[in-house]
């Protein structure tokens, strides 16, 4: 293969539990690939944020749910962990109806962010700040540290 990249249009993800999200594209060539890692994924030629900072969290199983959440489409995020970094969602949301997602204290729906340096992270909630120039307020944030993780089962029984 020739050294660079291929252009491409991302089309379907899909996962294999614990290993990292793999992504269905279309080649300007013609062909389809299936199995690219996201962290082969970059809308520049950027490659340097490695796998296990972009997806700290592996998949927690085989059955996504992917989702479209037009209201975060294109929202300022500021990524404090594993890196800290600027980006934009994408307004996709990752979740798995098995595996972790049976137990709330494990359930991790992904943000899937662009980030300022062209890669894509695909990340749990509380490592992710949202800016809504319309909504969010600085002075709530010293609240931040007040928000656990919830233990409180609320469909069963």
């Amino acid at each position: 293969m020739p050294e660079g990249v291929t252009k491409a249009i991302w089309h379907a993800v899909y996962s294999r539990q614990h290993q990292t999200l793999l992504c269905h594209v279309s080649l300007e060539s013609g062909a389809h690939w299936s199995g690219l890692p996201l962290h082969a994924m970059s809308v520049t030629e950027d490659f340097s944020i490695p796998r296990e900072h972009l997806m700290p969290w592996t998949a927690m199983g085989e059955h996504i749910e992917a989702f479209h959440a037009k209201y975060l489409e294109g929202l300022e995020c500021q990524i404090f962990q594993p890196v800290s970094m600027s980006g934009r969602h994408t307004g996709i949301i990752i979740d798995w109806e098995d595996g972790y997602s049976r137990y709330p204290a494990e359930h991790k729906p992904l943000s899937l962010v662009q980030l300022e340096n062209g890669q894509f992270g695909l990340l749990p909630n509380n490592f992710i700040l949202f800016n809504d120039k319309h909504f969010t307020e600085e002075s709530s944030k010293e609240h931040l540290k007040l928000y656990l993780r919830g233990e409180e089962v609320y469909w069963e029984k």
